[in-house]
């Protein structure tokens, strides 16, 4: 049997975000598939810091790095199979009794530098017999490892420093296979069974509503012009007078009373008069909370429920399209469509 290991130094700026997560994992199942190689399931990272509260690159202080197991959040039994996967724990225990002939693949000039005698992580040192260095970025590490010969004999590939970038449109080039990843990460039953308990919706008669804020706080961090004009479209999309009328036309159109809003927006001001002028139409808007649980699991279940409750309500509305629109809401958006309709989307 032989082992892909991604492995991201835990001192390199990292991601809140469930679902990057998510999209992350998705890759590198697809990855070690297209390999035939058992993939090292990897624990979700995540630093906790508010967006909205950022004006400069210097600010972006990371108290805390945080790990979650993926077998907290997914069902592993699904994921199986379509996928052979090991655990992180199981990995290093087959590493630390066999001799593995072990490549780390790195990029040049890479921020975290590979030790010469042991690749180190926080989990534990591995043997390792040679070091490539390998310009790519995402899912170009495949096309570099099914292209090279003298990665073959090796039964031990560890990518250094892996890091998906941007939104995974990677499902226009790999259809069927992005779709089948796709429909096996579901959510674990004690998480469905935690949604389940939350009440008082009518998920025929509501609208779902992911109103994006606090990233489009971050424009002034852009580095590139598309990236610039793309924040300022969705800033323009999502501000509260926009973000109102959408609501209200598609409320009035198929007469629906009730709005589901899953929202990083923390300005209570704005909350409040999106409340009233909802309730001037006879509107309920039920605003889902956000847990301020300093147990990082917490807050990333609370985060996964709002995720499964939105996605049962029959009516759907986000802050941009399929391609663009945040990670967040486009996972609602797949686990709305389902498994038999979600492949429309391409």
């Amino acid at each position: 049997m032989s082992y892909l290991f991604f492995y991201e130094n835990y001192s390199i700026l990292k991601t809140e975000q469930l679902c990057a997560n998510l999209y992350r994992l998705m890759e590198m199942i697809f990855i070690s598939r297209n390999l035939k190689k058992t993939l090292v399931l990897p624990n979700f990272y995540f630093t906790p810091r508010l967006n909205e509260l950022i004006n400069k690159t210097d600010e972006l202080h990371i108290e805390r790095i945080e790990f979650i197991d993926v077998s907290n959040i997914i069902q592993i039994e699904k994921l199986k199979l379509i996928c052979d996967i090991i655990s992180v724990s199981e990995y290093f225990k087959i590493i630390s009794k066999k001799s593995l002939k072990t490549v780390v693949i790195s990029k040049p000039n890479e921020d975290v530098p590979i030790n010469r005698n042991k690749y180190h992580t926080i989990y534990g040192t591995i043997p390792y017999q040679s070091n490539i260095e390998i310009r790519y970025s995402s899912l170009q590490i495949l096309n570099e490892l099914q292209n090279e010969d003298r990665f073959k004999d090796y039964q031990n590939i560890i990518i250094h420093n892996y890091n998906r970038m941007g939104n995974p449109i990677w499902y226009k080039t790999f259809h069927d296979e992005y779709y089948t990843i796709r429909n096996s990460l579901k959510f674990n039953e004690s998480l469905i069974s935690r949604s389940n308990l939350y009440k008082g919706i009518d998920y025929d008669n509501t609208l779902l509503v992911h109103w994006r804020r606090g990233d489009f706080k971050l424009s002034n961090l852009a580095d590139e012009e598309e990236s610039k004009e793309y924040y300022k479209h969705y800033n323009e999309l999502n501000n509260l007078e926009n973000l109102s009328k959408n609501i209200l036309v598609r409320c009035l159109e198929d007469n629906i009373k009730s709005v589901f809003l899953l929202t990083n927006e923390t300005n209570e001001e704005d909350l409040q008069k999106l409340s009233y002028i909802l309730t001037e139409f006879d509107i309920n808007l039920i605003m889902y909370g956000n847990s301020s649980e300093n147990n990082y699991l917490k807050y990333i279940v609370n985060d996964i429920c709002g995720i499964i409750i939105g996605s049962k309500c029959k009516y759907q509305l986000y802050g941009g399209t399929y391609d663009r629109m945040s990670q967040y809401g486009r996972w609602i958006q797949e686990e709305y469509l389902g498994e038999k309709n979600i492949s429309y989307l391409s």
